[in-house]
C-alpha cells in the first residue's frame, strides 16, 4: 500500500512521525502466551505486530511457533514500521494506517525470483498489478496484458515498486481469504514488504535481510497467521 504516501497530507504526517517519541514496547514472555489475544486459528505459525500506542508509525515483530507447552519465539524481535497514521481497527481507503486483527497469509510474490518460501509465489513481470480502484477486482492480484482496469493510480503496478516489492507477503485483511470477503472501500494492497526506512500507507516493513528468513520460514501446511495491534 503505498500510493497514499504520495498525498500532502499523509507526506505530512511522516515529516511529523520522525520526531514523535516512540515509548518502548512492553515486556512480554517469550513462550507460552502470545502477546495479542486474537485468535489464532489452526495456525502453527504466528507473526505478531505489537505497536505501544495507537498513532506510533514504528512496531516490533515478532515471529512464533506453537508447540505442546505454547507458542514459542523464533529468533530476535524485528523493529518494523508501520502507517503514517498509526494502528486502526477501521481501515480505509482514505487512511494511511495498518489493520488491528488476526489475518491469514497465503500468498506471497516479489520482483526477485522465489528466495524459498513454500507459500504460493508470484515473481512479478510488468504484467502484475494489485488493483484498489472500485468494482469487480478490487483487491485483488491481476496478471495484466489488456487491462480491465485502469492502469495507474489507486492500482500498484507491482513490479516496478522497488525496493517495497522485491519481497512481500499479502496480509488477508480484506481479500477474498478474508471471513466476510471484500468489502469496496473498506482498504486494499495490505502487505508485509520491505521497508525504506520510513512509514508506510498502512503496511508492514522490515528489513529485507530480515524479510527473506521470515519467508522461507512460513509454510502454508501450517496455517501461518499475522496479528496486529496496540500493547500499552
Amino acid at each position: 500500500m503505498l500510493r497514499r504516501l504520495f498525498r500532502p497530507a499523509v507526506v505530512a504526517v511522516v515529516a511529523l512521525s520522525a520526531v514523535v517519541y516512540v515509548a518502548p514496547e512492553p515486556a512480554h514472555a517469550t513462550t507460552g502466551k502470545l502477546p495479542l489475544s486474537f485468535s489464532t486459528g489452526t495456525a502453527q505459525q504466528v507473526i505478531t505486530v505489537v505497536s505501544a500506542a495507537y498513532t506510533n508509525t514504528t512496531a516490533m515483530l515478532r515471529m512464533w511457533t506453537k508447540t505442546s507447552t505454547g507458542w514459542v519465539q523464533r529468533g530476535s524481535a524485528i523493529r518494523a514500521h508501520i502507517g503514517a497514521q498509526g494502528m486502526t481497527s477501521s481501515p480505509s481507503e482514505t487512511k494511511s494506517a495498518t489493520p488491528i486483527g488476526s489475518f491469514t497469509l497465503t500468498l506471497a510474490f516479489g520482483h526477485y525470483s522465489n528466495p524459498g518460501t513454500t507459500l504460493p509465489y508470484i515473481h512479478t513481470t510488468w504484467t502484475d498489478w494489485w488493483v484498489s480502484q472500485a468494482g469487480p477486482l478490487y483487491n485483488t492480484h491481476q496478471r495484466c496484458v489488456s487491462c480491465a482496469f485502469t492502469r495507474g493510480s489507486p492500482n500498484e503496478h507491482l513490479y516496478y515498486e522497488m525496493p517495497y516489492y522485491g519481497y512481500a507477503v499479502v496480509i488477508d485483511y480484506n481479500t477474498r481469504n478474508s471471513p466476510t470477503g471484500v468489502v469496496q472501500g473498506k482498504g486494499s494492497a495490505f502487505f508485509l514488504h520491505v521497508t525504506d526506512g520510513t512509514a508506510t500507507a498502512g503496511c508492514v516493513a522490515i528489513p529485507q535481510a530480515d524479510l527473506v528468513p521470515l519467508l522461507k520460514w512460513l509454510s502454508p501446511a501450517k496455517h501461518p497467521r499475522i496479528l496486529m495491534g496496540v500493547v500499552t
